[in-house]
């Protein structure tokens, strides 16, 4: 039986890998209006107009992350009433919420947007994925944690697959501006560190998962909508595909992946768990590739590949120790 719940917790941890994996492909739709028409002719055997990319259907960053937040907030929500879960909360929690949860949320997914009008997706999302390795820097300088011997090779390691990554400049296999693109990903990743610590250290820690959701996906669609409207990029989404992509994101990202992967976390435990949540960017590099034909050089695929290594130590490097 315990044989059989590990392979249930690796099924749905991978599968949960592959919801997130997908959802960079499309909000990148959003961002540049549309599917190549390569892509549909090889899936529809034809490219309808609607689905069709066009720079005039392009929406703007704070608007796509906006409505992304909007629909996580609602679908957030749902477990919420489901389950009668109360969503009082003290002052301190909501402020902490819409700072922290929510600005840093907002910081993440506006700089990842950027990054995607920068380099390929998948890219991207690795780059991200340094994050684990920002984590453990931060707990040392701000909380004090010892920094193991594993974190440091984690950072080592982590720092020489950006640098190959960084190599060549202004290829297809990087993107059309990987000079932003690549510091855009990176500060995306110390975003993420931050809201990640955020939750573990402050006041609204220990609420239900849901309930810290809505208020972190609220405040966050609520800072996208403010800024938007007053940069002026404020945008509806122009035609129901628009709605159709915003609202799978939504699904994938928000209840289907994060459930999977919250029943791979009870089932193999967080770090197992968080071990294999690495195959993300593998999945958003090989969705990226196929759909938007972007391609990767022998010397990012093997950066890429040492930035996974050095994730993949911190999460490692984090494992409590066992007691004698």
């Amino acid at each position: 039986m315990k044989k059989n719940s590990r392979a249930v917790g690796v099924l749905c941890v991978v599968l949960a890998s592959m919801c997130y994996g997908i959802t960079p492909i499309l909000s990148n739709t959003a961002l540049k209006g549309g599917l190549p028409g390569d892509f549909l002719t090889r899936v529809f055997g034809r490219a309808p107009e609607a689905m069709l990319l066009d720079a005039s259907r392009a929406m703007p960053n704070e608007s796509v992350v906006g409505f992304g937040m909007a629909i996580a907030c609602v679908l957030s929500l749902i477990p919420c009433l489901i389950g009668r879960k109360s969503l009082k909360v003290t002052g301190r929690q909501a402020l902490e919420m819409a700072a922290f949860g929510g600005g840093g949320f907002t910081a993440t997914m506006l700089l990842i947007s950027y990054a995607y009008l920068c380099i390929p997706a998948g890219m991207t999302i690795v780059i991200n994925f340094t994050y684990p390795v920002l984590v453990a820097l931060i707990s040392a300088v701000l909380f004090k944690e010892k920094l193991k011997p594993l974190s440091i090779a984690a950072l080592l390691i982590a720092i020489g697959g950006i640098a190959l990554i960084s190599l060549t400049g202004g290829s297809a296999a990087v993107g059309p501006r990987p000079a932003l693109g690549i510091p855009l990903a990176l500060l995306s990743g110390l975003a993420y560190a931050v809201y990640f610590l955020a939750g573990r250290h402050s006041s609204y820690a220990k609420l239900d998962t849901s309930v810290a959701n809505f208020y972190i996906t609220g405040s966050a669609a609520v800072i996208c909508f403010a800024v938007a409207l007053i940069a002026g990029r404020f945008r509806l989404p122009p035609n129901l595909f628009m709605w159709a992509v915003l609202l799978s994101s939504g699904v994938l990202g928000y209840m289907i992946g994060l459930r999977l992967l919250l029943t791979g976390i009870r089932l193999l435990g967080s770090t197992p768990a968080s071990a294999l949540n690495t195959l993300e960017p593998v999945f958003a590099s090989v969705t990226s590739m196929l759909v938007f034909g972007e391609i990767m050089s022998g010397m990012k695929i093997l950066g890429a590949f040492l930035v996974l290594v050095g994730a993949l130590l911190s999460i490692l490097a984090m494992r409590p120790a066992k007691k004698a």
